[in-house]
């Protein structure tokens, strides 16, 4: 009878041990980019933030790029990003979110040769890599960064989209920030 009581009080001190676990130190950190291809829609990519961590993150930018052939520079054409249904670029824990990537100018001839020329095609086409970079605050107060590359397009002189590659289609943000 004298250690029930202190059995009760063991098991009550056992579980505030395990939901302080549970809740402050298990914290996991994971968020992945994921390439939605529509077919026909590669003009404007589209990818997927999905938060897999047990804490939310703020996004804070979100922005395609194209990396010039001679990887000494990179162009940041006009465009408008569309993030998810509203305003909110709070990124829950487990949720995930659509980005759209839309290109609200043409591309100019002086863009389009700062890609590879690729040989043997008629007419004559660039190819530049696009890059997703991501922005973002974690719930450690840490700003982190990180870029993702999930294709190839290739321009014809005057600046028309005349080829589209997809390449990897899931990336680990937090492994490249």
């Amino acid at each position: 009878m004298k250690y029930i009581p202190i059995i009760i009080s063991s098991l009550a001190l056992l579980l505030s041990f395990l939901t302080f676990y549970w809740s402050q130190l298990r914290v996991k950190h994971k968020l992945h980019l994921v390439r939605i291809d529509k077919i026909g829609e590669f003009m404007n990519p589209q990818v997927a933030l999905v938060n897999n961590g047990t804490r939310d993150l703020l996004l804070t930018s979100v922005r395609g790029r194209f990396e010039h052939a001679d990887k000494q520079g990179s162009s940041t054409p006009a465009q408008r990003v569309e993030i998810g249904e509203g305003p909110s670029m709070l990124l829950s824990s487990r949720k995930a979110v659509q980005c759209k990537i839309n290109f609200t100018e043409s591309f100019t001839k002086n863009f389009v040769e700062q890609g590879g020329l690729r040989k043997g095609d008629s007419p004559e086409i660039y190819e530049l890599e696009f890059y997703v970079d991501v922005e973002w605050v974690d719930s450690h107060a840490e700003s982190r960064r990180a870029s993702a590359k999930i294709a190839k397009y290739g321009f014809s002189k005057d600046g028309k989209i005349m080829l589209f590659s997809p390449l990897i289609g899931k990336h680990d943000l937090y492994k490249k920030s």
